[in-house]
């Protein structure tokens, strides 16, 4: 399928737009997160290290894309099945 000069441009045209109001969702993200409050590092890292033995350290956290994460950890908590 060929498409001519005109469509091309139109397409290119179309994907600029996309692309700057994405990166103006993206940015607004994250202005409205300012990162994670200090508090709730020391929080994660003493869980880490109570429950690695104090063998560990926390090299990186992030917030999870979504809430299902929440959901997951239930399931894996509350799976019956044998091990």
């Amino acid at each position: 399928m060929s498409h001519s000069d005109k469509d091309k441009d139109e397409l290119i045209a179309t994907l600029g737009k996309r692309l700057a109001k994405l990166e103006s969702e993206v940015n607004s993200l994250k202005s409205s997160n300012p990162g994670i409050p200090e508090d709730v590092l020391v929080a994660i890292s003493a869980a880490v290290s109570a429950y690695l033995g104090n063998d560990g350290s926390v090299q990186a956290i992030r917030f999870a894309a979504s809430p299902n994460w929440i959901r997951q950890g239930r399931r894996a908590l509350q799976n019956h099945s044998i091990r």
